[in-house]
Order: C-alpha cells, then structure tokens, then sequence
C-alpha cells in the first residue's frame, strides 16, 4: 500500500536539509520511535510502539537512511518484527524537500509498505492510512519544534552580543513550541472506526 503526504515548514531547504542529516534526530522525531543503538553509516536499529485500542504493537528491526544531497532528497527502508502479535512490517519511505521561496520548505514524503501477520487486518480498512497521516503530522510538529529551538540558540547567541527584549521573548516562544516525543496513541480513532462499522452495519439490517 502506498500513502503520500505532505507538509511545509516556514524555513529555507537548507536549514531542513541540515536537521535530516542529523539521523538520531530525525528518529526522535516520529513518535514512538527510538533507536536501540548508534547509527552505523547509515545503518539504524529501531524500534517503534504503537497502540490501536486494545492492541499495542511493539516493532523492532533494522532500517537504513540515504541522502541525496544534490537533489534534496532521500529515503528510508525498514523491516520489523511485533513478537507478541507475530506481525511483520516492511516498506520504505522517499522524501523530497522543495524550496517555496527564501523562508519556506514543503516536505513531500511518500511510504510503500506491507504487513503481515495478525496486524494485516488494520491495513485494509482507514485505521493505517489515518496513522500514517497523525504520524506525518506529529513528525512536522516536532521537526519544525527542532527548528524553532535551533533558532532560538542562534538568537541567543546573537542577544548575548546585543541584548535586546523582543528577540528574547521570540527566542522563549520557540523553546516552548516543541512537544514531548511520546508514543503514538490512535486508540480513539480504533474505537471510532469501529463504531462507524457496527452502525453502518445495524444500519443496513433494519432495510
């Protein structure tokens, strides 16, 4: 299955650029996600949880990350293991930055996947797709957190040459503006979804 996405930060492309080159980084960025040991040239051991409803899913594997520094763009290719459910989940991720103009980045990205195993039913239906775009939109929060707080050190910097009051409340606001990392959590979606299909379902008995 295939899901394309999009998101724009009010930065220039090489500022973005440079924070995908920081790959720790970039995998603190999407929630639930973490690295169980140092990036390798490129080489990531991850792990991701998620919880759908009742289920909470725990993913362990291997990835890797490429750069295309020419083109300002990349990907990221993956397999993992959910020992408790026996699910399995593979795919790869592209992204592609494009400059619309000097303080505006948009973030193209575009995820190919497969899962097997018990979790597969959730692919099927809209409970997937919907994860996949709260995680999009979780990852551009957090990467445009890690802007903010990268342009707030620049600013500091500079307000320890020249002091002045408005560039430290600016520099405070974009401390504040970056959201803790925490497990995706889509167990209301799941219990939604569900309730639409029973309804959709009593609904088309009592024809």
């Amino acid at each position: 299955m295939e899901i394309e996405q999009s998101f724009s930060v009010p930065y220039p492309r090489d500022a973005v650029w440079a924070r995908f080159h920081d790959m720790p980084g970039i995998v603190a960025c999407l929630p639930g996600a973490s690295l169980t040991a140092p990036v390798d040239n490129g080489m990531l051991k991850l792990a991701m949880t998620v919880k759908l409803g009742p289920i909470v899913a725990s993913f362990a594997g291997d990835g890797e990350m490429k750069l295309d520094d020419a083109q300002h763009c990349g990907s990221i290719t993956g397999t993992g293991v959910d020992r408790k459910s026996a699910s399995r989940v593979k795919g790869v991720a592209s992204f592609a930055l494009e400059a619309l103009g000097v303080r505006e980045t948009r973030v193209d990205v575009k995820v190919d996947y497969a899962i097997s195993g018990s979790l597969a039913q959730f692919s099927r239906g809209g409970i997937v797709k919907e994860l996949a775009t709260r995680m999009t939109q979780a990852f551009a929060d957090n990467l445009k957190a890690k802007l903010d707080e990268a342009g707030a050190a620049e600013i500091g910097a500079a307000e320890r040459a020249e002091p002045a009051p408005e560039v430290q409340a600016v520099a405070r606001a974009s401390v504040r503006m970056q959201p803790a990392n925490a497990p995706l959590d889509v167990g209301n979606l799941f219990w939604k979804i569900l309730w639409s299909r029973l309804r959709g379902l009593f609904s088309f008995a009592s024809r």
